[in-house]
């Protein structure tokens, strides 16, 4: 196998020139047929070569019918007409030789089986060996009712059944499949925002200008739409600088990456992620700004790095911004052994603790008078 491989490394003419291939493969398709037969009893005694087909079907761009031959095929003077025969027959007139494999089954009106044939091995199909089936299909007497269910409307009621795979040979590609390139509108919208190109409004955080285009301000965000086109979307006099109170500069640099890209802004160089805390301040924006896809991503990355030092503040957060996953995720953090201690004893839930304010409320265990105070946000 060595030698081969290294047989066809070998082979390289003209190296450094593109050379033209083709391709082609071969792939299978399988399909089925059902042949329904009303009434045998208004079939049997046609005598002995003659039949009924069925209707033409196509697989594999083929075209095939099914044929029944009530009194048996007559395949020699002396030959048994005990059995009733059943053949596939291949009818397209294409000279090339198909490969496949043939499954043919009689079922009755209750679709029980009354008699089953497969071709184990592959057939090969062609203008000169057309049909392939069996002699012996089924024993005739088995389609024969009961005196006592002749008279039913569905007594001689069958279903012949033919499942045929077929391999064939795909049209030929002059070329391989074209290599579509990656989307370029995230690149391109990226380096718009870097260099600040046509910026019409200037975004002043913490001290630090970020240029941006209002068009994609507003496209993008339900919050900057109202800001800068007002309700009606025709206000055209919002002043050319805007100043975003609240928010340090980092995260609104991670907001606007997201809002050209739709992407995450790449940590720096050094760091393996954002922790906890910076992904806390950026769902706060993404809920300001009404970015229900970046609020969805960091609360995915936010139940992932749920410990006993950030569990309480990404609990509060998610109280206070509605979100579901990251309070089932802290749920789910609570429910092992020894976790409800880790908490309150951690110096994430001292602070909370520390910052919330005493509200009386009734003690049922005492009399209705005496109060005792929990301690809520």
């Amino acid at each position: 196998m060595a030698d081969d491989q290294n047989a066809a490394a070998r082979v390289n003419y003209g190296e450094g020139l593109r050379l033209k291939e083709t391709w082609s493969r071969c792939v299978t398709e399988c399909g089925a047929h059902n042949f329904e037969l009303p009434d045998y009893s208004l079939l049997d005694g046609m005598g002995a070569g003659k039949f009924v087909r069925s209707s033409k079907f196509s697989v594999g761009g083929y075209d095939w019918k099914i044929r029944f031959y009530p009194d048996g095929e007559k395949i020699a003077p002396a030959a048994p007409t005990s059995y009733a025969s059943a053949y596939l027959i291949y009818l397209s007139e294409t000279l090339e030789t198909i490969t496949g494999k043939l499954a043919l089954t009689m079922l009755d009106k209750d679709g029980k089986v009354v008699a089953s044939k497969e071709v184990l091995e592959t057939y090969v199909f062609s203008p000169r060996s057309f049909g392939w089936g069996w002699f012996e299909f089924v024993e005739k007497h088995k389609l024969k009712p009961p005196p006592s269910d002749q008279l039913h409307e569905a007594a001689g009621f069958f279903t012949i059944r033919c499942v045929l795979k077929v391999l064939k040979l795909e049209d030929q590609c002059n070329e391989r499949l074209i290599k579509i390139p990656p989307p370029e509108l995230p690149g391109q919208l990226e380096r718009a925002l870097k260099d600040g190109k046509d910026a019409d409004i200037t975004l002043l955080v913490g001290g630090r200008e970020f240029g941006a285009h209002r068009f994609m301000l507003a496209a993008r965000s339900p919050a900057f739409h109202a800001q800068l086109l007002g309700p009606t979307g025709e206000n055209k006099n919002t002043p050319r600088v805007i100043e975003v109170v609240d928010m340090e500069p980092a995260i609104f640099e991670m907001l606007l990456h997201f809002i050209y890209t739709d992407s995450l802004l790449p940590p720096c160089d050094g760091e393996e992620g954002y922790g906890a805390p910076k992904m806390q301040q950026l769902l706060v924006a993404a809920d300001r700004y009404g970015l229900d896809r970046l609020k969805a991503m960091c609360e995915e990355k936010l139940c992932r790095s749920i410990d006993v030092k950030t569990f309480t503040s990404t609990l509060a957060l998610a109280n206070e911004h509605c979100c579901e996953r990251p309070k089932n995720a802290c749920d789910e953090f609570m429910s092992k052994p020894g976790r409800v201690s880790d908490v309150l004893s951690s110096d994430g839930f001292k602070r909370l603790i520390a910052s919330c304010t005493p509200l009386p409320l009734e003690d049922k265990t005492a009399p209705k008078k005496k109060l005792k105070f929990s301690l809520i946000n």
